[in-house]
């Protein structure tokens, strides 16, 4: 049987899971998770190297340029080099980049009110707050 720990990281799995999946039904971009990751993390960067990017998600950097070739093709993020050092390449996002991101944002947030509004206002005000709690206990503790 299960414990109330599974369960528990199970269903939050599978429900960020739901999530991507319908938003990336609904952008009209060919955009994959992975490559949603990606933009995230350099809009959160503000520019970041490719190596710190294939470090962040635990592949190779040649995995890393494949993925920004796509996202340069498509006009999400634009290639800087170093100005110090020629061999360092940086990426950054661009006005569509972050134009994506918003959309993204704007729909997971449309879904999951839509999915919250199944709730009455006292079930969805404490399932938000135990997922805030556990988020804080989680900081909390990659901070010890």
């Amino acid at each position: 049987m299960p414990t109330l720990a599974s369960r528990f990281q199970r269903s939050v799995t599978l429900l960020n899971r739901l999530f991507g999946s319908e938003i990336m039904e609904r952008l009209s971009f060919q955009v994959t998770g992975t490559q949603m990751y990606m933009l995230h993390y350099i809009r959160e960067s503000g520019k970041c190297r490719l190596t710190e990017l294939a470090e962040k998600l635990d592949v190779k950097p040649s995995a890393v340029t494949v993925m920004i070739d796509r996202l340069q093709k498509a006009g999400f993020v634009a290639r800087t080099n170093d100005t110090a050092d020629r061999r360092v390449i940086f990426v950054e996002l661009t006005a569509d980049g972050n134009d994506i991101l918003k959309k993204a944002q704007q729909m997971r947030e449309e879904i999951i009110g839509s999915y919250l509004s199944n709730f009455d206002a006292e079930e969805a005000r404490i399932a938000t707050e135990v997922l805030e709690r556990m988020v804080e206990l989680a900081q909390q503790s990659q901070t010890k």
